[in-house]
C-alpha cells in the first residue's frame, strides 16, 4: 500500500513510519525537515512537494485545523482513505469558560466536519480517530507535565477530593489504531473515540506518577481559586504558557469516552494506566 503521512516528524508519526516502513508499506512521510535518524521503507518529502505522487491511503498527526491546506493535493494523488487524528477535546472543552479553550474544540468540530464533507463529494473513505488524554515517551502534555512539576516541586497541588475520571491512553495504542485504520477492508467512515484500557479518578492517576517516579506521594489540598490564580502565574513562563485555569474545575469532572467502537470495528485494545521509566521525562 503507499501511504501518505502528514505530521510525520512528531514521536507518534516517526513510530507510524517505522511501523508501516516494517509491515512493507510505501510510505511517504512530509515533514518541514528531517527526522534525526533515517528510517526504513520511507521516501521523506518536504510538506511543498507532491509532484507526480500516487497514494493509496493518507494517515495525519498534523493538527487537525491544518488539513484543509492539503486537502486539494491528496485529492490529485488518487487518494482512497484518510485517517486523521483529532481529540475528545472536541467534546471535553466545549463548554470551558476559558474562550482559548472553546475554540479549540470548535476549530476540531469544524476541521472535523469540513472533512467529512470533502471526503464524501469525492469518495474517499475517511475516519477521524479521537484520543482521549494520551501519555508515553514523556513527550507529552499531560501525564509528563504533572511528572515534570513533582520533579521540580516534590509535590503537586489538588482541589476538592480530584476525583474527576480519567482514561489516559498510550500513544503506542493509538499508534495502533490508526494502523488498523488504514488497512481494515470495508471499515465503516466515521469517527472512532479511543480511550484508555483503565478509568480512574484523576487523584489515583497522580498517585500512579508519583509512584512511576518512586517519589514519596505528597499532594497539596488547595482551593480552587488559589490553584486558578497559580495556574494564570504560571502562564507566564514559557514551559506553562498551554496551561488553562480551566483544567482546576476539571480535576472534579469526569472526562469519561466510549471506545467500544473502536474494540469492535478496529481491534482496539488499550492497556491498562502504567507508567515504565520510558514513559516519564528526563530529569
Amino acid at each position: 500500500m503507499r501511504v501518505g503521512l502528514l505530521g510525520a516528524s512528531s514521536v507518534w508519526g516517526e513510530r507510524a513510519v517505522a511501523l508501516l516502513g516494517h509491515a512493507g508499506h510505501a510510505v511517504t512521510p512530509f515533514t518541514r525537515a528531517l527526522p534525526n535518524t533515517p528510517l526504513p521503507g520511507a521516501g521523506w518529502r518536504h510538506t511543498d512537494d507532491w509532484q507526480g505522487l500516487v497514494l493509496d491511503a493518507c494517515l495525519s498527526f498534523a493538527p487537525l485545523w491544518v488539513l484543509p491546506d492539503y486537502l486539494q493535493r491528496l485529492a490529485d494523488t488518487q487518494l482512497k482513505r484518510i485517517v486523521v487524528l483529532s481529540s475528545t477535546s472536541r467534546f471535553a472543552k466545549a463548554m470551558s469558560p476559558d474562550p482559548r479553550e472553546r475554540d479549540i474544540a470548535q476549530r476540531l468540530v469544524d476541521a472535523e466536519t469540513h472533512l467529512e464533507r470533502w471526503a464524501t463529494a469525492r469518495g474517499i473513505e475517511w475516519v477521524v480517530l479521537r484520543p482521549t488524554l494520551v501519555y508515553g515517551l514523556g513527550r507529552d502534555k499531560s501525564v509528563a507535565q504533572v511528572a515534570r512539576f513533582i520533579q521540580r516541586f516534590g509535590c503537586f497541588p489538588l482541589v476538592g477530593g480530584s476525583v474527576g475520571l480519567r482514561q489516559p491512553v498510550h500513544g503506542d495504542d493509538v499508534v495502533q489504531a490508526c494502523l488498523a485504520a488504514m488497512s481494515i477492508d470495508d471499515l465503516p467512515s466515521g469517527g472512532y473515540n479511543l480511550s484508555g484500557g483503565e478509568t480512574l479518578p484523576y487523584h489515583a492517576m497522580v498517585s500512579r506518577i508519583f509512584q512511576a517516579l518512586e517519589r514519596p506521594e505528597r499532594t497539596l489540598p488547595l482551593p480552587a481559586p488559589a490553584l486558578g490564580m497559580a495556574v494564570s502565574l504560571m502562564r507566564c513562563l514559557p514551559r506553562y504558557r498551554h496551561l488553562s485555569s480551566a483544567l482546576v474545575q476539571r480535576m472534579n469532572q469526569d472526562l469519561v469516552f466510549d471506545h467500544s467502537l473502536a474494540r469492535d470495528r478496529l481491534g482496539f485494545s488499550p492497556r491498562p494506566f502504567h507508567l515504565t521509566h520510558k514513559d516519564l521525562p528526563g530529569r
